[in-house]
């Protein structure tokens, strides 16, 4: 039997995205309907594709390498099948009415076809069960440095498994995926940012195994998100401003003609602190509110050990751009009323996140804007992240556990 083409394979993806949509050809599209398709994607299956993704998968952007599988898988799940295999597979079984009679002999004849094409199925499905070996398969990381850019190196056992749809998702985006063969003992991933992440090893688009990696930040780090690496930095601190920048990246920052942000990571053992219950309160002010920068854009990123949420602020006009994530809660700024979270950061401006048995407040300036619940637990929290459109500080920071028990950051000094 000839192995399917790959190339058509992705076209037929393609066309049955399109048609689903009801957008037309996707070359035709205009830049926002990618982002668009992304959340859509997101409301479905709760896993992220990002919009640049999208425009190499339908050919908008030149792109000569082969999408991954986790993008097919996902874009399959998208459309309602298993994985990219079973889509695959589904080619030839039509779902549509027959309109017109047809001879008995082509009835069996068709009939027999479906009965060969779901057997086929059956078989490629059964023929490996990777969850009954998932005992037997070892799958261990470990960073070979305290820095950052940090590798990874995930050793692994497959145990003699035989497929050709094998790789490690490194984290939450299933984008930024390794493919591996079975023959493989060793694969390498490089990180470009602290954090707590969830690495997977996936077989024919089942997860065998994975486990926790935690890549933390040594105290307070800083980036400025040059793509597709960043630049690290050591946060400042100044007259009781706790995070700041040092006087030649604020002049490197207003210089650029190209949208930067930068960002300030805390990522430690924090010990039992939860992340469903504590009290977060910082003064904030953008600091370069010109030209790229004049939305004030500034997320507050809050990490635990099993979710993570986001809180954005931003001048008023410009909370279209807003997207609010309370764990497995997100609201999409296009779709949301986010408005309340509209606020001149021009000023040092008090702000404040208040969570009890996930049920979320946030405050400005000592007023409640928003209110809401959410239901998965974020675990632990290990980390916090604030990220400014341009340049911005930090002042006032204070958080407090469960027990109204102020836990230590290790802020810079002077």
């Amino acid at each position: 039997m000839s192995k399917a083409n790959p190339d058509i394979e992705i076209r037929r993806l393609q066309k049955e995205l399109e048609n689903k949509l009801g957008w037309g050809n996707a070359k035709k599209w205009h830049s926002s309907m990618f982002t668009e398709l992304s959340e859509k994607i997101f409301e479905k299956i709760k896993v992220s594709i990002s919009a640049s993704t999208l425009k190499r998968f339908f050919g908008v952007v030149k792109h000569d390498s082969f999408p991954s599988i986790s993008t097919l898988n996902y874009l399959s799940q998208f459309l309602d099948y298993e994985n990219w295999r079973a889509f695959k597979l589904s080619k030839g079984v039509s779902l549509k009415p027959i309109s017109k009679v047809i001879s008995s002999k082509s009835m069996y004849v068709s009939f027999g076809f479906v009965l060969a094409v779901i057997a086929t199925m059956i078989i490629a499905n059964t023929s490996r069960e990777p969850s009954l070996l998932a005992d037997h398969i070892s799958f261990e990381s470990q960073s070979i440095t305290n820095t950052f850019p940090n590798t990874v190196v995930f050793d692994l056992d497959l145990k003699g498994i035989q497929s050709d749809n094998i790789y490690i998702q490194q984290y939450w985006d299933p984008t930024k995926t390794i493919s591996i063969n079975g023959k493989q003992n060793q694969a390498t991933g490089i990180y470009y940012h602290p954090g707590y992440f969830r690495a997977k090893l996936v077989i024919d688009g089942e997860v065998v195994r994975e486990h926790d990696l935690f890549l933390k930040s040594n105290g307070w780090s800083g980036t400025i998100e040059y793509a597709p690496v960043p630049k690290y930095f050591k946060p400042k601190s100044k007259s009781g401003v706790h995070l700041s920048y040092a006087p030649q990246l604020i002049s490197e920052i207003r210089e650029s003609n190209e949208r930067l942000s930068t960002t300030y990571h805390f990522i430690n053992d924090l010990g039992d602190v939860s992340g469903d219950d504590f009290n977060l309160e910082a003064s904030m002010r953008t600091t370069y509110n010109d030209k790229w920068a004049v939305c004030q854009s500034v997320r507050i990123y809050i990490i635990g050990t099993k979710g993570a949420m986001v809180v954005p602020f931003s001048r008023l006009g410009c909370s279209s751009d807003n997207n609010l994530k309370l764990n497995d809660l997100y609201l999409d700024g296009k779709k949301h009323d986010l408005s309340a979270f509209g606020v001149d950061l021009s000023e040092f401006t008090h702000v404040r996140i208040v969570k009890e048995s996930k049920a979320v407040k946030i405050y400005i300036r000592d007023s409640v804007v928003y209110s809401r619940n959410y239901n998965e637990s974020m675990g632990r929290i290990v980390g916090l992240r604030f990220k400014f459109l341009g340049l911005g500080e930090v002042a006032n920071f204070k958080f407090f556990d469960q027990d109204d028990q102020k836990v230590f950051f290790d802020l810079p000094t002077m």
